[in-house]
């Protein structure tokens, strides 16, 4: 499986650096940037460049949020492109999630499911941690 990553402004990039000093090294890991004063061609042209139809190889396209431009561009080729599969809510969590899937034995759709099972997991929040071990305690 190969991944993109698209946000505004550098996002992406730092982001990919992110899950490369956590992770190791993804080969099949690309981001790219938008930039004020790029268009929906500019970025369809970067996404382009990365996936380089005609090729079969699978391609998710993580963006940073829902119809924003990165988004949308990516989602104008989902339509035109089989193999391009496009989500949103791009965060470290979501990324190393998806990048430890086992897509060789499920389709997108299932490591789509286990991702939208395991997003609670993805926010935490350290006031209601407090709260709940404490309240544990005092049994």
């Amino acid at each position: 499986m190969n991944f993109i990553l698209a946000g505004h402004g550098n996002i992406a990039v730092e982001m990919k650096n992110s899950i490369e000093m956590i992770a190791g090294e993804y080969p099949n890991l690309h981001a790219i940037t938008f930039q004020l004063g790029d268009g929906i061609e500019t970025l369809k042209d970067k996404y382009l460049k990365i996936i380089n139809p005609p090729t079969d190889q699978p391609f998710i396209i993580i963006t940073d949020i829902f119809s924003g431009s990165p988004y949308n561009a990516a989602a104008i080729l989902a339509m035109q492109l089989e193999n391009i599969e496009v989500i949103t809510g791009l965060s470290l969590p979501l990324c190393l999630a998806l990048l430890h899937l086992d897509y060789a034995s499920i389709s997108f759709e299932e490591a789509f499911e286990q991702l939208n099972d395991i997003q609670s997991d993805f926010i935490k929040s350290f006031k209601k941690i407090s709260k709940d071990i404490a309240e544990d305690e005092e049994f």
